[in-house]
Protein backbone atom coordinates (compact mmCIF):
# COMPACT_ATOMS: atom_id res chain seq x y z
CA UNK A 1 0.00 0.00 0.00
CA UNK A 2 1.29 3.88 -0.66
CA UNK A 3 2.71 5.24 2.24
CA UNK A 4 2.77 8.98 2.92
CA UNK A 5 6.17 10.33 5.42
CA UNK A 6 4.91 13.43 7.21
CA UNK A 7 7.93 15.88 8.61
CA UNK A 8 6.87 18.31 11.28
CA UNK A 9 8.90 20.89 11.99
CA UNK A 10 8.69 23.46 14.47
CA UNK A 11 9.62 27.13 14.51
CA UNK A 12 13.38 27.91 12.90
CA UNK A 13 13.89 29.87 15.72
CA UNK A 14 14.67 27.22 18.24
CA UNK A 15 15.34 24.53 15.80
CA UNK A 16 18.44 22.77 17.84
CA UNK A 17 18.14 24.76 20.39
CA UNK A 18 20.32 21.78 22.82
CA UNK A 19 23.35 22.59 20.54
CA UNK A 20 23.25 26.35 21.86
CA UNK A 21 26.33 26.12 24.05
CA UNK A 22 28.23 25.18 21.53
CA UNK A 23 26.72 26.86 18.02
CA UNK A 24 25.30 30.32 17.57
CA UNK A 25 21.61 30.36 16.27
CA UNK A 26 22.76 30.79 12.62
CA UNK A 27 24.97 27.41 12.60
CA UNK A 28 22.38 25.58 14.37
CA UNK A 29 19.97 26.89 11.27
CA UNK A 30 22.60 25.64 8.96
CA UNK A 31 22.91 22.24 10.44
CA UNK A 32 19.13 22.17 10.97
CA UNK A 33 18.82 23.01 6.94
CA UNK A 34 21.40 20.75 5.82
CA UNK A 35 19.31 17.67 7.02
CA UNK A 36 16.35 18.29 6.02
CA UNK A 37 18.12 19.08 2.47
CA UNK A 38 19.42 15.63 2.93
CA UNK A 39 15.98 13.78 4.78
CA UNK A 40 14.16 14.97 1.16
CA UNK A 41 16.85 14.22 -1.05
CA UNK A 42 16.79 10.84 0.55
CA UNK A 43 12.89 10.53 0.27
CA UNK A 44 12.98 11.93 -3.36
CA UNK A 45 15.05 8.74 -4.97
CA UNK A 46 12.82 6.40 -2.36
CA UNK A 47 10.06 4.32 -2.96
CA UNK A 48 8.08 6.79 -0.60
CA UNK A 49 4.79 7.33 -2.66
CA UNK A 50 4.92 11.26 -0.75
CA UNK A 51 5.79 13.62 1.48
CA UNK A 52 4.18 16.55 3.37
CA UNK A 53 6.49 18.97 5.52
CA UNK A 54 3.95 19.82 8.42
CA UNK A 55 5.24 23.27 9.49
CA UNK A 56 3.83 27.16 10.00
CA UNK A 57 7.52 28.26 10.23
CA UNK A 58 8.59 31.02 6.93
CA UNK A 59 11.66 29.99 6.09
CA UNK A 60 10.19 26.48 5.79
CA UNK A 61 7.25 27.80 3.55
CA UNK A 62 10.25 29.30 1.26
CA UNK A 63 12.24 25.78 1.33
CA UNK A 64 8.76 24.01 0.62
CA UNK A 65 8.48 25.86 -2.21
CA UNK A 66 11.62 25.74 -3.85
CA UNK A 67 11.76 22.10 -3.63
CA UNK A 68 8.42 21.23 -4.80
CA UNK A 69 7.56 19.46 -1.35
CA UNK A 70 3.64 19.48 -0.13
CA UNK A 71 3.89 21.60 2.73
CA UNK A 72 0.83 22.11 5.47
CA UNK A 73 0.20 23.86 8.32
CA UNK A 74 1.10 23.00 11.80
CA UNK A 75 -1.84 22.87 15.05
CA UNK A 76 -1.56 25.29 17.65
CA UNK A 77 -2.03 22.40 20.27
CA UNK A 78 1.59 20.86 19.59
CA UNK A 79 3.95 18.33 17.46
CA UNK A 80 1.34 15.32 18.70
CA UNK A 81 -1.30 17.03 17.82
CA UNK A 82 -0.18 17.99 14.62
CA UNK A 83 0.65 14.48 13.55
CA UNK A 84 -2.49 12.73 14.39
CA UNK A 85 -4.03 15.18 12.39
CA UNK A 86 -2.85 14.51 9.17
CA UNK A 87 -2.40 11.00 10.08
CA UNK A 88 -6.26 10.93 10.05
CA UNK A 89 -5.61 13.24 6.76
CA UNK A 90 -3.40 10.45 5.44
CA UNK A 91 -5.93 7.53 6.52
CA UNK A 92 -9.04 9.48 4.88
CA UNK A 93 -6.73 9.10 1.36
CA UNK A 94 -6.63 5.38 1.69
CA UNK A 95 -3.20 5.14 2.52
CA UNK A 96 -0.87 3.91 5.07
CA UNK A 97 1.22 7.28 7.40
CA UNK A 98 4.76 7.49 8.18
CA UNK A 99 6.14 10.39 11.12
CA UNK A 100 10.35 10.85 10.09
CA UNK A 101 11.94 13.26 12.53
CA UNK A 102 13.80 15.84 9.96
CA UNK A 103 17.13 15.48 11.59
CA UNK A 104 18.86 12.34 11.32
CA UNK A 105 22.08 13.63 9.48
CA UNK A 106 23.29 9.46 8.23
CA UNK A 107 19.69 8.71 6.44
CA UNK A 108 20.07 7.00 2.94
CA UNK A 109 17.54 5.60 0.68
CA UNK A 110 18.84 1.45 1.75
CA UNK A 111 17.96 2.64 4.95
CA UNK A 112 14.57 3.58 3.84
CA UNK A 113 14.33 0.88 2.03
CA UNK A 114 14.79 -1.87 4.37
CA UNK A 115 12.20 0.16 6.77
CA UNK A 116 9.72 0.00 4.26
CA UNK A 117 10.01 -3.63 3.30
CA UNK A 118 9.84 -4.30 7.30
CA UNK A 119 6.44 -2.34 7.22
CA UNK A 120 5.13 -4.05 4.45
CA UNK A 121 5.78 -7.24 4.89
CA UNK A 122 3.93 -7.92 8.61
CA UNK A 123 0.59 -6.30 9.96
CA UNK A 124 2.75 -4.51 12.26
CA UNK A 125 2.87 -0.77 12.99
CA UNK A 126 6.40 0.26 13.06
CA UNK A 127 8.65 2.01 15.77
CA UNK A 128 12.03 3.41 14.56
CA UNK A 129 13.73 4.71 18.43
CA UNK A 130 16.99 6.69 18.81
CA UNK A 131 20.32 4.67 19.35
CA UNK A 132 20.01 5.27 23.34
CA UNK A 133 16.18 4.30 23.44
CA UNK A 134 14.54 6.78 24.81
CA UNK A 135 13.10 9.11 21.90
CA UNK A 136 11.40 7.77 18.78
CA UNK A 137 12.70 8.77 14.80
CA UNK A 138 10.24 7.42 12.77
CA UNK A 139 6.59 5.72 13.46
CA UNK A 140 5.02 4.12 10.27
CA UNK A 141 0.90 3.44 10.66
CA UNK A 142 -1.14 0.66 8.71
CA UNK A 143 -3.86 2.33 7.44
CA UNK A 144 -6.53 3.00 10.37
CA UNK A 145 -4.41 1.39 12.61
CA UNK A 146 -3.38 4.31 14.37
CA UNK A 147 -2.13 5.26 18.15
CA UNK A 148 -0.76 8.27 19.67
CA UNK A 149 1.62 9.80 19.06
CA UNK A 150 3.36 10.42 22.26
CA UNK A 151 6.65 12.13 21.42
CA UNK A 152 8.51 13.68 24.49
CA UNK A 153 10.23 12.49 27.40
CA UNK A 154 11.04 8.89 26.77
CA UNK A 155 8.74 8.38 24.00
CA UNK A 156 10.15 5.24 23.33
CA UNK A 157 9.13 3.15 26.32
CA UNK A 158 5.71 5.51 26.49
CA UNK A 159 4.92 3.95 22.46
CA UNK A 160 5.33 0.60 24.14
CA UNK A 161 3.35 0.76 26.96
CA UNK A 162 0.66 2.17 25.07
CA UNK A 163 0.90 -0.60 22.37
CA UNK A 164 0.65 -3.46 25.30
CA UNK A 165 -2.61 -1.71 26.84
CA UNK A 166 -4.09 -1.17 23.75
CA UNK A 167 -3.44 -4.42 22.28
CA UNK A 168 -1.69 -2.43 18.97
CA UNK A 169 0.62 -4.75 17.09
CA UNK A 170 3.83 -2.94 16.79
CA UNK A 171 7.36 -3.70 16.28
CA UNK A 172 11.35 -2.14 16.89
CA UNK A 173 13.10 -1.36 14.09
CA UNK A 174 16.46 -0.64 14.09
CA UNK A 175 18.73 0.90 11.29
CA UNK A 176 21.91 3.10 12.73
CA UNK A 177 21.47 5.45 10.29
CA UNK A 178 17.72 5.80 11.20
CA UNK A 179 18.52 5.88 14.85
CA UNK A 180 21.18 8.09 14.80
CA UNK A 181 19.34 12.12 15.48
CA UNK A 182 21.37 14.92 16.39
CA UNK A 183 20.46 16.80 19.63
CA UNK A 184 24.13 16.69 21.40
CA UNK A 185 27.52 18.18 21.13
CA UNK A 186 28.74 14.53 21.71
CA UNK A 187 26.20 13.25 18.78
CA UNK A 188 27.80 15.95 16.61
CA UNK A 189 30.76 14.57 17.49
CA UNK A 190 30.74 11.22 16.96
CA UNK A 191 29.82 11.92 13.04
CA UNK A 192 31.98 11.27 10.81
CA UNK A 193 34.06 14.32 9.49
CA UNK A 194 32.79 14.58 5.98
CA UNK A 195 29.29 15.23 7.23
CA UNK A 196 30.73 17.77 10.36
CA UNK A 197 32.18 20.07 7.68
CA UNK A 198 29.69 20.09 5.42
CA UNK A 199 27.13 20.96 8.14
CA UNK A 200 28.63 24.54 8.13
CA UNK A 201 29.34 25.45 4.78
CA UNK A 202 25.92 24.70 3.62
Amino acid sequence: MTTICLIPIKSMETVKSRLSTNFNPNQRRKIFMYMLNKTIGTLKKSEISDYWILSSDLEISKFAKLNDVKLFKDCVDGLNETISYYVKKVFDLGYDAMYLAPDLPLIDVPSISQLLNSFENDDFSLLVPDLEKKGVNAILWKNNLSFGPFLGVNSYSIHIEKAIDQNIKIKTFENRKLQFDLDTFDQFNNLPDHIKSKFLSF
